[in-house]
């Protein structure tokens, strides 16, 4: 068996849902199935085939070529196989996924891993806002499972965040953590200004300190060796990613807030 490939053929004009494109959805379908499933564009419909050149016959390894950010909700619930995107994409990447890895080389949208359950999601480029959140009106943001970003991600990455891993290899915007529920965000670059805004729980792990400086909301309680980096650090080897290559550390500057709520997050910084 061979990648099930979607070639776009021309980037459309309205934005393209894709969630009927996932391994589980289309397990035992023929290719003439596969291309006659209509796909919600704009105010209408289309069929794959009007879209996508398709080759290749392996449904639990799907690649879309050539693709662009208007296609929206790639990987939504999906629970097994790979997904693989080249090309930019657009909003709700990975939307409930719930197992399986997703791997994108260029830029996606906003509501990347948006109230993700389980598995792993690699994107080689730069994310839209809300990476790990919630949808509007939801109060729980990603739940588990592991995003990679080798770029840079926009406002509010892991807004109510619950669970789960983010690693952010460039910079991350503002509002880093904001109403962060739990789980572990590492940027290996510089953040943005209001970090941890009304976080609860949860850690954020910087290896260099702000320049936009630690929110007055927080609070200094100095320098702190802490054995579970270890771990931490340990679990990243097993990941493709420049933190699998980062020198592990266990002294860190601790800061503990958001001091307006139960103040229970914390940020570490390197020392």
């Amino acid at each position: 068996m061979s990648t099930l490939i979607f070639t776009l053929k021309t980037s459309p004009v309205q934005r393209v849902d894709c969630s009927p494109l996932t391994p589980e959805l289309l397990t035992d379908k023929s290719l003439a199935d596969i291309a006659a499933i209509e796909l919600v564009t704009g105010n209408s419909t289309a069929r794959v085939d009007s879209l996508f050149d398709m080759s290749g016959d392996d449904t639990a390894d799907i690649k879309f070529a050539n693709s662009t950010d208007k296609l929206d909700f790639v990987g939504r619930n999906m629970t097994s196989g790979k997904i693989s995107i080249a090309g930019n994409v657009g909003a709700y990447l990975g939307l409930f996924l719930e197992g399986g890895q997703i791997e994108v080389t260029g830029n996606t949208g906003i509501y990347t891993a948006c109230e993700m359950k389980s598995g792993q999601i690699k994107v080689n480029g730069n994310v839209g806002d809300f990476l790990g959140g919630a949808r509007p009106g939801y109060k729980n943001g990603m739940t588990g499972g592991t995003v990679i970003v080798t770029g840079n991600t926009g406002a509010r990455t892991g807004d109510h965040m619950r669970r789960g891993t983010i690693l952010i290899e460039g910079n991350a915007g503002d509002y880093c953590a904001a109403r962060m529920i739990s789980g572990t965000i590492a940027v290996l670059g510089d953040v943005g200004t209001h970090l941890g805004y009304g976080m609860k729980r949860g850690t954020v792990l910087l290896t260099q300190a702000p320049t936009k400086g630690i929110p007055a909301n927080f609070n200094d309680n100095g320098p702190h060796t802490l054995a579970f980096l270890a771990l931490l650090f340990k679990s990243f080897t097993k990941l493709d990613s420049q933190f699998a290559k980062t020198a592990a550390f266990s002294r860190v500057q601790r800061y503990t807030g958001d001091l307006g709520g139960i103040g229970m997050g914390e940020i570490l910084i390197k020392i």
